[in-house]
Formats: structure tokens, sequence, C-alpha cells
């Protein structure tokens, strides 16, 4: 009896194993660049290099990492398995009929593709995407395809991003125009008025002076919002930025009011028409200056909206599989054979306990009966 449950159990799991049909695995290993940049990233690289004519040092904190989204977002997203099933006809592929309507069959296929999709990464950086398939081929095809797919999903994520941030760039650098051509025109008629053409050289270097401490306030401001509208109030990098903002404020309201910055008397004391002259002058040229630091970094932010640079480079293709991964045949009539002889030892024993049973109830039956039949005699 064991050996023939042992034999119906193996042969039983035999002819499951050999019905599934065998599924092939494909990998594709994909490396990031070497110096991603998203295009905030661009802006704030941007304002840091314009700015150190300025006399500025490195900007936006320790921080040391990239930000913005892990790609690993981008490889499990929902457009991306979209995409797949669209392109391989993954529906019809997982014959996918009983669905209710077309999302609902989406939604199954997605499912099942999951099952089949399978994301590592290991210590170097590199990401391993292996997609299971019953087309060899197809399944070589799949792998590399959620490469291609995933560049094109992370080239419209970082042009949205970088338009929104070009957008408020754009803004602050149309104010500054707005407000320089109206400082022209007021410095054009204070001059017209109070015919001064040339302050004494110490007017000049004040002038020269606060100037510059405007620019890098104008400049820091700037950066502190781009830097609040991408990490927040609470993140140290912006935190540090408003220190330094509020250390520049300071200064300059420092040297416009306080006396001992141009003579012993300060700036609001001097007569009007040489502080109007001073007051439009410092203006105009804290507007050209932010205007020529702003300038180079918007070009280079639009130039990256057009950059087809990817985000993952394929180091080693998906090739199709020489070897089935799966069904692993040998392990599951294994299995079968070893769940088999337990499932027979147990009967065995079960059927021996109650044999054993049996006999003792015969055995006290027998005896009853004997000592009865002693007393009637």
């Amino acid at each position: 009896m064991i050996a023939l449950v042992i034999a119906l159990g193996t042969f039983s799991a035999a002819v499951v194993a050999f019905l599934l049909p065998n599924e092939y695995s494909s990998t594709v290993n994909a490396v990031p660049p070497k110096r991603p940049q998203t295009g905030l990233e661009s802006v704030v690289s941007g304002l840091s290099s314009a700015l150190r004519d300025f006399g500025l040092t490195r900007l936006g904190g320790a921080r040391t990492s990239s930000g913005g989204y892990d790609f690993i977002v981008v490889l499990q997203s929902r457009s991306l398995l979209d995409s797949l099933i669209e392109r391989f006809d993954l529906v019809k592929v997982y014959e996918i009929t009983d669905a209710r309507s077309p999302d609902s069959a989406r939604a199954l296929a997605r499912k099942e593709l999951l099952d089949r999709y399978e994301i590592e990464t290991d210590a170097a950086g590199n990401y391993l995407i292996t997609i299971t398939d019953r087309d060899r081929y197809r399944a070589a095809a799949m792998a590399n395809a959620v490469v291609e797919i995933a560049n094109n999903i992370a080239r419209e994520l970082d042009a949205r991003e970088s338009q929104v941030f070009l957008a408020g760039i754009q803004q602050r650098l149309d104010a500054a125009l707005a407000r320089m051509n109206a400082l022209a025109d007021s410095l054009e008629a204070a001059s017209r008025k109070t015919l001064m053409y040339s302050p004494l050289d110490q007017a000049r270097a004040a002038a020269s002076a606060i100037a510059e401490a405007k620019a890098q306030l104008l400049s820091q401001e700037i950066l502190l919002g781009v830097l609040q509208e991408r990490y927040g109030d609470d993140d140290p990098a912006t935190q540090q930025q408003r220190r330094v903002v509020e250390s520049l404020r300071q200064k300059v309201q420092d040297a416009e009011n306080r006396p001992g910055f141009v003579g012993n008397f300060s700036l609001r004391e001097a007569p009007r028409a040489a502080y109007d002259y001073l007051r439009y002058y410092t203006e105009l040229e804290t507007m050209m200056k932010l205007k020529a630091a702003m300038l180079p970094m918007l070009e280079e932010v639009r130039t990256s909206l057009v950059r087809n640079s990817p985000s993952l480079y394929v180091l080693d293709p998906a090739l199709p599989a020489i070897k089935k991964s799966s069904p692993r045949r040998s392990l599951i009539i294994g299995g079968a054979f070893v769940a088999s002889a337990i499932l027979a030892l147990l009967l065995a024993l079960v059927m021996d306990t109650l044999r054993k049973v049996r006999e003792q109830l015969e055995c006290i039956t027998s005896t009853s009966a004997l000592e009865h039949g002693a007393d009637g005699k």
C-alpha cells in the first residue's frame, strides 16, 4: 500500500509538472548617468556659478546627495506597466478573456505582469530588470523595452520640473527688467533736474559697494525661493540660506542707515539730490548685475528642456534565455515523492493503530463473554 500511494502521488506530480508550460527569464543591466542633473539642480548650479563674481561661497548648504525622486519609482509606475501591456498586447498574451471592460482587463494584465516583473539594485547602483515570459524572445524584448520606456517617462518628468522652475525664474527676471527700465527713467529725470552726472569718488565707491551688497541679497533671496519651492521651509539647506539672507539684509540696512559708510553721516542725511541720484544709480546697477547673472543660467535650463540624455544607460542588454527558469520539474517530482512517502507512512501508521485497537476490543469482548459463561455455570 505504501508503494502504491508513493507511486500514485509521484506519477500525478510528474504529469502535472510536464503539463506546465516553460517560463523563460531575461535580465537587462542598466546604470544611471555619472552626474545626473534635473531642471532644479541646473538652476541651483547656474546660480552658484554666476554668483561667484559677487564673492559668494558655494551655495545650497551641506547637501551632498542629489535631490529628486528615486528612479525605481519610475520603473514601478503604472504608466510604464501600461506601456508594456499596450506595446506587447499582454491582454491577449495572458489570455484575459473574462474581464468586464478594457480597464479591468488592463488591471488583470497589470497584476499578471507584476508577478513576472522583478527589479533589483546592487551595491554599485546598477538596476537589474528581469522579465519572465513563456516566449524567450518576448521576455528579452520586454526587458529591453522597460529601459526605453522608463527613459521616456523620466524625460517628461524632468521637462515638467524644469518648466515649472523656469517659469518662476523667468517671472522674477521680467520683474527685474521692468524695475531696471523704471530706474533708468527715474535716473535720467533726476539727472536732468539736478544736473548731477558725476558724483565724487567717495560717492561712486559707496554706490558700488551698496550695489554689490544688494545684488548679493537679491540673488540669495531668489535662491532661497527656489530652495523653499523644492525642499520646503524645514530643510537644513533652506534654513542656512535664510540665515544668509537675513545677514545680508542687515548689512544693507546698516550701510543705508548708519553713519560711517561714506563719512560721518548716513546716505539718508545727504542732500536730497545726491541721495536720489545714488539710490537710482545703485538700484539700476543691482538690476544689471542680476540680469547678467540670471541670463546664462536661464539659457542652460532652456537647453536642458530639449536635451535627450537618458536617465538609464544599458550596460548589458537582455538576451533570449537558453534554458528555462521554471517550472523546475525535478523539484516538483522530488517534492511530490517525499510528500507521498510521508503521507503513505502516516496512513500506514493510522491503519496499524486502528488494527491494534480493533484487536484489543475483540480481546476484551472475548474475555467478557468467558466471564459471563463462567458465572452462568
